[in-house]
């Protein structure tokens, strides 16, 4: 298990433009939507094709995120399927990557387009909310056939940092136990800091000049998960064709 953003970010920029198709899982608020686009600029700067979808439901997602890398193969095509293999074509003979955040589907026809960018055609990274192990067993049961990898947790003091820099810029005082308790909350994700730090200045999370420290915490979770759709990959499979993505989170 790699235990550092900055290790993560270099193996999976490696595999990735080494045409390998992977998944980077992890809950919501981790810093995943934040590594992505350090995960962009890195093959931008590498001259490597990259396209990014910022949620991910259907195959016309995956389609615009091609149309990104590759914006001259699409051309004049008639039909969707026509673009599909003009962009899968261009792929063969320059590879690239896709980047593709907040996954909350993958029907068979996703699942059939992305097995073919395999085979050094293009480098794939799918980008998921979920956490626990019974969630990565629902992956297995996809027959993706990736490498699964975790997002690694923020450990407390840069945390810490994160949220003085944060109470510094809205000129909000807390002591050193509030900010133990928030820290703790977060359960090294960033992204809840910031979303934490978003909120406290709302006057209903503070009485008597003293922070509710327990409602902020817990509107900070409830906002959080109520964020972008792409909680947790579910076995079950719809008439649609689609494995949707629903959350099972207590």
């Amino acid at each position: 298990m790699l235990t550092s953003v900055r290790l993560l970010r270099s193996h999976l920029l490696e595999r990735v433009q080494r045409g390998e198709h992977l998944i980077l899982y992890g809950p919501r608020g981790s810093g995943k939507s934040r590594l992505v686009g350090q995960l962009q600029e890195l093959l931008s700067k590498a001259d490597t094709p990259c396209g990014v979808s910022p949620a991910t439901s259907r195959l016309n997602d995956i389609t615009r995120a091609l149309e990104l890398a590759y914006p001259q193969a699409a051309g004049t095509a008639r039909t969707r399927r026509g673009m599909r293999s003009r962009l899968w074509l261009a792929a063969d003979e320059r590879r690239g990557a896709l980047l593709l955040d907040h996954v909350s589907a993958l029907s068979t026809a996703m699942l059939g387009f992305l097995r073919r960018l395999r085979g050094g055609v293009a480098g794939v990274l799918l980008v998921v909310d979920f956490d626990i192990e019974r969630d990565r067993r629902h992956v297995r049961a996809l027959h993706v056939g990736m490498l699964s990898v975790r997002m690694p947790r923020t450990d407390a003091r840069a945390l810490r940092q994160l949220l003085r820099s944060a109470c510094t810029d809205t000129r909000v005082t807390l002591d050193g136990p509030v900010q133990a308790q928030i820290v703790r909350a977060a359960r090294g994700r960033p992204g809840w800091i910031n979303r934490c730090a978003a909120l406290i200045t709302q006057g209903r999370y503070w009485r008597d000049d003293r922070l509710l420290v327990n409602v902020l915490c817990t509107d900070t979770e409830i906002s959080l998960r109520q964020g972008p759709p792409g909680t947790l990959v579910s076995g079950a499979r719809h008439a649609s064709g689609a494995y949707r993505i629903t959350s099972t989170a207590q």
